[in-house]
């Protein structure tokens, strides 16, 4: 099908975003923790990403489940279970009094995240590779290369 090699590249496109958004937080907190920046200005970098992490995460696991993939959207919802119970018990954001004493636990779990982001990253650039072989070698999407004025020596 031609749009599912369209659909791995949207999904490549998102996963490269929430991989930078984890790596940002993670330099955010490495930096306030050797005292390259001052707690409040690591909590408001950090805390204006958050919510663009989270909804980033909410489309990346909803569009696998739209299209069917649904090994992948449950491994998703799991860090969005995690997500939406921060949220909700209004613990999503860092606290610029109290940073110092999570930056430990605060680290890890972006670490994990970036993990978790990364392993996604392999599956989704292979699925994209696969498609797009799929969907040139496949006779009913293939490019009709006919049609094309190509050089005398091809």
């Amino acid at each position: 099908m031609a749009w599912e090699p369209i659909l791995w590249l949207i999904l490549l496109v998102i996963n490269i975003a929430l991989i930078s958004l984890v790596i940002y937080q993670i330099v955010c907190l490495t930096d306030l923790e050797a005292d390259y920046m001052n707690p409040y200005e690591a909590a408001s970098r950090i805390n204006s990403v958050i919510l663009k992490e989270y909804i980033l995460h909410g489309a990346f696991g909803i569009l696998f489940l739209i299209t069917g993939h649904l090994f992948i959207s449950l491994l998703t919802f799991l860090p969005a279970y995690y997500n939406v119970r921060k949220l909700s018990s209004r613990q999503h954001l860092i606290d610029v009094t109290e940073v110092f004493r999570f930056i430990q636990s605060e680290k890890k779990i972006r670490i994990f995240k970036l993990g978790f982001y990364l392993v996604l990253f392999v599956l989704v650039l292979v699925s994209l590779v696969l498609s797009s072989i799929n969907a040139l070698v496949d006779e009913d999407d293939a490019i009709d290369f006919g049609s094309l004025p190509l050089p005398s020596f091809i």
